[in-house]
């Protein structure tokens, strides 16, 4: 007798699918499968796998095409999500009775076979295809001999415009085509109201602006033309005004590996660079952005037709459709000089409008991807729909913990009767009259040792180059007392403030002090 049924486990190895059937809880009408190849593909298809959910007749299994280079990532992602999937052969011979399937050999006939990439040996699979895009349309256009071959019985487009496109390549693929929209932005638009929650989760604020930088794979990308724009935009733009965030191509990260980005990355990410690399957190970036720079990737378009004022760093025409959506943004839209003056090029182009009328021109059929995607999978398994209303979820709210910086440089000056103060953080290039502000417990031990500002402790004794002790709400003025901080600023902030304020104007502790536009309370500590 078991004592805990959560130790029970069923032996799928070597049963095969009528004794597996005998211990199933719910019975099935219809197998489908879902044959993902790369990070954004399963991407796609986990979305659209939600025009099933609520229906206990409908099973979903999962498969691997591990024919792509960029495909890094992929298992990894699926099983994160609770998915062992087959191997492509087992699954193309109708499913083995290892890794998840429920038969072996040839007893499984495929209900529907869901695809977002052409690129895989879909006619290998004997059952009906939905073929859908993995990004944005087909802003690299549609590899109309590959759709021919793997023969989808519907081909699911964003617009009309492509659906146009298609048949004008190939007449028969152009037959399959459905116009059913993007689930993707769909899921977007139904998470704006979350806004200023996934600003939060960013580590935003509200007083903050964020920049986010898009780049699509290959030697075209903004990533591999303009590596180190991430390392300097931190470096130049001051953290209390900005964050600076990165969504990276997950190809780009498959091919390189993580060690080596992150490596390449290591500048921009201790200046506190937001590597957004998981799939709610670039949707959530996005959602939470006040400009975007980018590249002829799909982000950028998304970026773009949420209404985020954009511009492209590089473009690589060679590489994408002319009458791809994402073409004639490209056409149309600013250019970013990433040699540049970045600072002003950076606010005037968050202060710019975004592109009126883009999402309407690319996305058919808003808000109702999925309701669209439903009726064709239904139609082609000849199964009745039992549920009518198919929604999009709003992306959930990031979880990972992003990086701070544990040093700045710091300039102050008197500011109508305050300070205004801007926090850089410590790179190569000191703005002029700087001082350095930093963490005692901060990587580099040099730093506190010759900061102005000290942050993590009270004792000033230990930092003998310091002025200014803060730890938490407590900020130590050498010589000067003790003062507790209440407001809504950073304590480090309003620190290096009161050293402008007593040290360098020779100005008494005030009861309040303006920060930065924002009135701080100051509170004396009674010395012990």
């Amino acid at each position: 007798m078991l004592d805990n049924f959560s130790d029970f486990r069923l032996p799928t190895s070597g049963l095969r699918s009528a004794e597996l059937r005998r211990w199933a809880t719910v019975p099935t009408e219809a197998e489908v499968l879902a044959v993902v190849r790369t990070v954004p593909s399963a991407r796609r298809l986990l979305d659209v796998a939600d025009v099933f959910a609520g229906d206990p007749r409908i099973a979903i299994h999962w498969a691997l095409d591990p024919g792509s280079a960029l495909g890094g990532g992929t298992r990894a992602l699926l099983e994160a999500r609770g998915i062992r999937p087959l191997s492509f052969s087992s699954a193309a011979s109708g499913g083995s009775g290892t890794g998840g399937g429920l038969g072996t050999g040839n007893d499984r006939r495929w209900r529907l076979v869901l695809a977002a990439s052409e690129n895989s040996p879909l006619d290998q699979i004997k059952a009906p295809i939905l073929l859908l895009p993995h990004g944005a349309g087909h802003g690299k256009g549609i590899a109309s001999e590959r759709v021919t071959q793997c023969a989808p019985a519907a081909i699911g487009l964003a617009n009309a415009q492509d659906a146009a496109r298609l048949a004008s390549l190939s007449p028969a693929s152009g037959a399959a085509a459905r116009v059913v929209g993007d689930p993707c932005w769909d899921r977007l638009v139904a998470s704006r109201h979350r806004r200023s929650r996934y600003r939060a989760a960013l580590g935003v604020g509200s007083s903050a602006r964020l920049l986010v930088l898009s780049s699509t794979w290959g030697p075209l990308s903004l990533f591999s033309r303009h590596t180190d724009l991430a390392a300097r935009l931190t470096a130049t733009l001051p953290w209390d005004a900005w964050r600076v965030a990165m969504v990276l191509h997950p190809g780009v990260r498959a091919v390189h590996g993580d060690d080596t980005v992150f490596r390449w990355l290591r500048p921009a990410l201790d200046r506190g660079l937001l590597l957004l690399d998981s799939d709610d957190e670039w949707r959530a970036g996005l959602l939470a952005a006040d400009a975007l720079i980018g590249d002829h990737g799909s982000v950028t378009l998304y970026g773009a037709a949420l209404g985020v004022p954009t511009a492209f760093a590089c473009f690589g025409w060679e590489e994408v459709d002319p009458e791809a959506p994402i073409a004639g943004l490209g056409r149309a839209g600013r250019s970013f000089d990433a040699d540049g003056a970045l600072r002003d090029q950076v606010a005037e182009l968050a202060d710019g409008a975004g592109e009126p009328g883009l999402a309407e021109r690319v996305f058919a059929h808003q808000g109702m991807a999925l309701e669209r995607i439903a009726e064709v999978a239904y139609e082609l398994m000849g199964i009745p729909r039992i549920r009518q209303d198919v929604a999009p979820v709003a992306v959930p709210l990031p979880r990972a913990a992003h990086p701070t910086p544990s040093a700045w440089w710091f300039t102050a000056s008197a500011d109508d009767g305050g300070v205004a103060v801007e926090r850089y953080p410590v790179s190569e290039s000191v703005p002029g009259g700087a001082r350095l502000l930093a963490h005692v417990h901060g990587p580099d031990p040099r730093q506190p040792a010759v900061a102005t500002v000290v942050v993590g402790t009270t004792d000033l004794e230990a930092c003998p180059g310091a002025y200014v002790a803060v730890e938490g709400a407590v900020v130590t003025l050498r010589g000067r007392g003790v003062v507790e901080v209440a407001g809504d600023l950073d304590s480090a902030l309003v620190g290096a403030a009161l050293h402008a304020w007593v040290f360098q104007l020779g100005r008494a502790v005030p009861e309040e002090l303006r920060v930065n536009g924002s009135d701080v309370r100051l509170t004396a500590r009674r010395q012990a």
